[in-house]
């Protein structure tokens, strides 16, 4: 599976209509499920819904996947990009003895 962060900007015209933040967690919850459909799964959101931008965590086979998934709600996107996913664990040292 690969990770993806997808963004949503309504300057870039990638944030379809005003919505409320229910019409939005409504939104999102179908969105899970169209990830799913598409062999990946939604791991959350960062969103600011008076400002109108998001930034979808999302993983996947590959970029189409998560495509289709914004295609199947018709809410569109700026960009979908493919992350390496680095948390403190991934920045321990190699060996026991490094400091």
């Amino acid at each position: 599976m690969k990770y993806f962060i997808d963004t949503h900007d309504q300057s870039k015209g990638s944030w379809p209509r005003e919505v409320s933040e229910d019409e939005f967690v409504a939104l999102y919850s179908r969105f899970e499920t169209a990830c799913e459909e598409e062999g990946g799964a939604d791991l959350g959101a960062h969103v600011n819904v008076a400002e109108r931008k998001a930034y979808c965590f999302t993983k996947g086979p590959d970029a189409e996947a998560i495509r289709r998934a914004h295609e199947k709600l018709g809410f569109p996107f700026d960009s979908i990009t493919e992350v390496r996913r680095v948390t403190g664990v991934d920045l321990r040292p190699a060996h026991p003895q490094a400091k």
